[in-house]
């Protein structure tokens, strides 16, 4: 099913109250947000790997903001871990969902005082279909073995190794959805030198959530 929201938009959706609109687990939803357009250069073959490393190849990025930003991230600096470019990209990719969010209507932001100024913010969502759609075919596929788009399998493997599997599904019974979703996260890797190069893209979620301070373990 084509919602019209980027990977990265989806997992930004999904790390909402679904009353209130205020961001959950924003370390983990903001690193899996970050890992979502360095995935997508190594499934188009923009990123490679090479010699037990990830490099950009010589060919164009797909014309998407943030995968142009992280893929000029390891131009200028390939001697890089994955993990920083991820860590270096992580705000520009989450304020890109939140602002993509609300340019399709799915959201609006509300201002909130943090010691008189406005500091954070909430994200009510506007149209509840969006998220019901999205939670519906996660369930599909996760719950009831349904097939999985390109996309939709993308947003599970995120999802799983950023230990977002309640937040995915918060209804559902989360012992079996951390499971399944690790199921489906093993099955859907490619083989040969786009396997390899995909393992070091999530490799390089699974880092940089181990070093950032104040997430406990998934």
């Amino acid at each position: 099913m084509d919602t019209g929201l980027t990977v990265g938009e989806r997992i930004a959706l999904l790390g909402l109250d679904q009353r209130d609109g205020a961001p959950h687990d924003p370390l983990r939803v903001g690193a899996a947000v970050a890992a979502a357009p360095l995935l997508r250069l190594v499934r188009c073959g923009a990123v490679v790997a090479h010699e037990g490393r990830l490099v950009a190849a010589d060919r164009p990025a797909p014309e998407e903001p943030l995968a142009a930003a992280v893929a000029a991230r390891m131009r200028e600096h390939p001697e890089a871990r994955p993990q920083a470019w991820l860590l270096a990209v992580r705000d520009q990719a989450v304020t890109a969902a939140y602002d993509g969010l609300r340019a399709k209507g799915v959201v609006r932001r509300e201002g909130r005082k943090v010691l008189g100024a406005f500091g954070s913010y909430r994200y009510p969502v506007i149209d509840a279909s969006a998220p019901r759609a999205l939670r519906s075919e996660l369930a599909g596929v996760v719950l009831d073995g349904a097939t999985a788009g390109p996309e939709t399998a993308e947003l599970i493997t995120l999802l799983h190794h950023a230990g977002l599997h309640a937040r995915a599904l918060p209804d559902a019974d989360p012992a079996v959805v951390k499971k399944r979703m690790g199921e489906l996260a093993a099955g859907t890797g490619a083989s040969g030198a786009v396997g390899e190069a995909v393992s070091a893209a999530l490799a390089a979620l699974t880092v940089l959530l181990v070093t950032i301070p104040g997430i406990a373990a998934g």
